[in-house]
């Protein structure tokens, strides 16, 4: 009962406490989530509407228009698309994330001009995000850009890596300095409503009237998903806890955070009050519940994915392109469940077995022996990783498999003439 307690508090991580993680997955897929808020966010705006009729509700920020060349909104849309997909696969991060940053920032500013609803302010608490991911890139390993760096690394170092059975540990400052900066907005939230516009002290907004006032003026106003949802105005103690427990929560993440304290109970309290803004309001408002997936323990979710089947990978030990090749897969291979193993270190029963040439492709054995070559090979590490799953069923359609056999059987007899492979053991030796 105790264990289960204690990883009910840990479904989200206080990074902030420690960033260090044994796994790059959080990183990454926080990198895919907040690529996916930007997409939601920026797909649907039709600046062509705006073309046609211009409206600005807050003159200051008139200026941020391009007024002469109003269709330079649309190209800006397109190149933030565009930016903010290559973040996500990870590639040249320091400049998209900047970049996506920058646009996404702009695009903000001229949304705010026109609407300053809390959709839109949550757009500046991402550029942080997108800023911070820029600012950490190197961090960043299971990424377009992870893959790349080990083209900078010897192929001894990646075999090394490869073989190892050492726990690697990966450092997400991304993700602490982006759940230190949700944790000071939500304080700074917290603040205005007892002391707004930097006054004194002002209690009103926790007092029952005021959320009743509230509530009673949004079912007059709109209509309501849960019209029963009112009677909540008759039960003034129950107005008054919900609204305490809103500031407890706001200012008590941050103190968590330093605190170096489980950061769950708050996280999930406050995805808590913006479902209860649905149904009590009818405001839609989840962009906060978006963000809150950044700080997920999804290494641990996806560790409960990767098969507990042991399979043993044989590659070429001289081959550079094979060994960054299967980098990912050993980054992936979060429970220990690959093993290794490059000719000269072969296992017994993998020698001298009859039809097989280690030379000419890579073979992966499972537990029963079975062995697979070549494309065959890496569809069963993909399998072995399961949340592939999709993919590896589809190359093992036929007409995906005799393409993709053809593209695997090319790759490997022109690898040296397209790739930096073949590496002379002699020629190091004497070197």
């Amino acid at each position: 009962m105790r264990t289960q307690l204690r990883s009910l508090g840990s479904v989200f991580v206080n990074y902030v406490a420690d960033p260090v993680r044994d796994s790059p997955v959080n990183l990454a897929v926080a990198r895919l989530v907040i690529a996916f808020y930007v997409v939601w966010k920026t797909a649907w705006i039709d600046w062509g509407i705006f073309i046609e009729v211009p409206f600005v509700a807050f003159d200051e920020y008139a200026f941020l228009f391009p007024t002469t060349y109003p269709q330079l909104l649309v190209v800006e849309k397109y190149l933030l698309l565009v930016s903010v997909l290559l973040f996500a696969v990870g590639y040249r991060i320091r400049l998209t994330g900047f970049l996506s940053g920058l646009i996404f920032g702009h695009i903000g500013l001229l949304r705010f001009s026109m609407n300053g609803s809390g959709g839109t302010t949550a757009i500046f608490i991402s550029v942080y995000f997108l800023f911070f991911f820029a600012l950490f890139a190197s961090q960043d390993e299971l990424s377009a850009d992870g893959v790349r760096r080990t083209g900078q690394r010897s192929l001894d170092s990646l075999i090394a890596q490869l073989k190892s059975t050492t726990s690697t540990t990966f450092r997400a400052d991304a993700l602490k300095y982006s759940l230190l900066a949700l944790g000071i907005i939500y304080f700074g939230s917290a603040f205005d409503k007892l002391f707004p516009d930097l006054q004194k002290f002002q209690p009103e907004w926790v007092m029952p009237y005021n959320l009743s006032r509230i509530v009673t003026t949004f079912h007059v106003t709109r209509d309501q998903l849960f019209p029963f949802s009112q009677e909540v105005v008759n039960y003034p103690v129950l107005v008054f806890v919900m609204a305490t427990t809103v500031l407890a929560l706001e200012a008590g993440l941050i103190v968590a955070m330093l605190a170096k304290r489980s950061i769950t109970p708050f996280i999930l309290g406050l995805a808590g009050f913006k479902f209860s803004s649905i149904v009590l309001l009818g405001i839609f408002f989840g962009d906060a519940v978006i963000f809150f997936l950044l700080f997920f323990t999804w290494d641990t979710a996806y560790r409960r994915l990767v098969s507990s089947r042991r399979v043993d990978v044989v590659f070429d030990e001289r081959c550079y392109f094979c060994a960054r090749s299967l980098y990912p897969f050993k980054l992936l291979d979060v429970n220990d469940t690959m093993t290794f193993y490059s000719q000269s270190d072969l296992p017994e029963q993998y020698r001298n077995r009859k039809g097989i040439d280690y030379s000419t492709a890579m073979y992966l054995f499972d537990e029963d022996g079975n062995a697979y070559r070549g494309y065959w090979a890496f569809r069963e590490l993909l399998r072995q990783l399961r949340v592939f799953a999709p993919l590896a069923w589809a190359m093992g359609t036929r007409p995906v498999a005799a393409v993709g056999e053809r593209i695997y059987e090319y790759v490997a007899a022109n690898r040296s003439r397209h790739f930096v492979c073949s590496v002379d053991f002699d020629a190091e030796t004497e070197l």
